[in-house]
């Protein structure tokens, strides 16, 4: 049985350089619900119509959600970032392009 080593299947790319673009992409996608989420709260306070404040309450619900997962994504990212950019990370993907 012959145990062959996987190859990245994104041509053209490195996976430092999607990780990387990754990890920018979700933290902008964070660091954009947060605003989101501070505008909701801002016109939820300053609405005084019912049916105005219901939606208000549903948009800043999902947006919730939505900044909960891009949290956990954004976190998840940056350790994998971090940990690709180590010594013994960059020789062992260095080694694969060089092969």
């Amino acid at each position: 049985m012959e145990n062959k080593r996987p190859e990245f299947a994104i041509v053209n790319h490195s996976i430092f350089s999607v990780v990387s673009e990754m990890h920018a992409y979700f933290r902008d996608l964070q660091s954009y619900y947060q605003i989101a989420h501070g505008k909701l709260l801002s016109d939820l306070e300053s609405c005084h119509d019912p049916a105005l404040t219901a939606d208000f309450q549903q948009k800043l619900e999902t947006v919730n959600q939505k900044l909960s997962f891009f949290h956990v994504l954004n976190n998840s990212i940056s350790t994998v970032d971090t940990v690709l950019h180590t010594d013994t990370m960059i020789r062992e993907f260095k080694e694969q392009e060089n092969a």
